[in-house]
């Protein structure tokens, strides 16, 4: 997509949520925010936020190098730069930032590193997925018999990154054979799934993963409740859920404003909460983790010792 047409229709899809999502009543609960907000819990989220960045970057580390071995500290800044790309450039383009950042720092081939991402999305929406289902469940959201077939998708969302590194590993043979495809690029785009063949490693990627989804419900959470006293915390976890589902998009507009905040908002008002206190929290949630990508981003992509001879 041309880069000058990207940034109009961000700023287009931008400019349409906001219209959509703000009212007087919401403009004025806005500028009382500064001071009604309770720090602690503000602080603590962005804290949080921070620790995912960490856990991100190890899950990454394992699944590229095959062991349960902590992330060093290329790999953690790997991990925040990509987190800050993401919202600094539209339409997901920030995601191509980090197997280039691989193959940079590390050698690790494009293709390798971006099955790794791939993989590592999977995993997330089948997490996200089922935190959603679970939360909705909860809440009594979904109606009659169709709230037994909402727990046993989430129960097989939850076993779901397990079923992929196995089939994964079984269609490997056959990807290799399709045509324009081959082993020249079958093979490393799927060379993630070689790191999950060790059990260990497995039960760790995908317990890491659900650690990340659910650290973020606790921020938003934490969020919600430090500005408004109207979001109980299974409505903070669904919100939280359907935004991560629709950041996931390919339609984000300018620093990530658009559809994650309409989808909070959509969720957390089916479950009770009222209009403007939903569009209040959801702005909260997406300044407090925009801010954290903007500075631990922002110091990662400065310049650092030892940077040159790493080169």
């Amino acid at each position: 997509m041309n880069r000058s047409l990207s940034v109009v229709l961000a700023v287009a899809v931008t400019g349409l949520c906001l219209w959509f999502l703000l009212t007087p009543d919401v403009l004025h609960a806005l500028r009382r925010i500064g001071t009604d907000a309770r720090p602690l819990p503000i602080v603590a989220a962005f804290l949080l936020c921070t620790l995912v960045q960490w856990l991100r970057a190890w899950r990454y580390s394992m699944m590229t190098s095959a062991n349960l071995d902590l992330p060093g500290s290329a790999m953690v800044r790997i991990a925040c730069q990509a987190n800050f790309l993401n919202f600094v450039l539209p339409f997901r383009l920030g995601e191509l930032g980090y197997p280039v950042l691989m193959q940079r720092r590390y050698g690790i081939r494009f293709l390798h590193a971006t099955g790794v991402l791939l993989l590592a999305r999977l995993f997330d929406l089948a997490a996200v997925g089922c935190i959603f289902l679970a939360s909705a469940c909860a809440l009594g959201l979904v109606p009659g018999v169709f709230n037994l077939l909402a727990v046993v998708c989430a129960v097989a969302l939850a076993v779901a990154p397990f079923g992929v590194a196995l089939a994964g590993r079984a269609l490997r043979p056959h990807l290799v054979r399709l045509p324009y495809v081959g082993a020249t690029i079958a093979e490393p785009l799927s060379a993630a799934l070689d790191a999950l063949g060790d059990v260990r490693v497995r039960v760790a990627v995908v317990t890491v993963g659900f650690a990340i989804w659910l650290l973020l419900a606790w921020m938003a959470v934490l969020v919600a409740q430090a500005v408004v006293d109207t979001v109980p915390p299974t409505a903070a976890v669904l919100g939280g859920a359907a935004s991560s589902l629709a950041f996931a998009l390919p339609i984000n507009g300018i620093a990530g404003i658009g559809p994650t905040q309409a989808a909070w908002v959509l969720a957390t008002v089916q479950a009770g909460v009222p209009w403007d206190d939903a569009v209040v929290s959801a702005l909260a949630l997406h300044a407090v983790v925009l801010v954290n990508a903007i500075v631990v981003g922002g110091l990662a992509m400065l310049p650092w010792p030892g940077d040159a001879a790493a080169k």
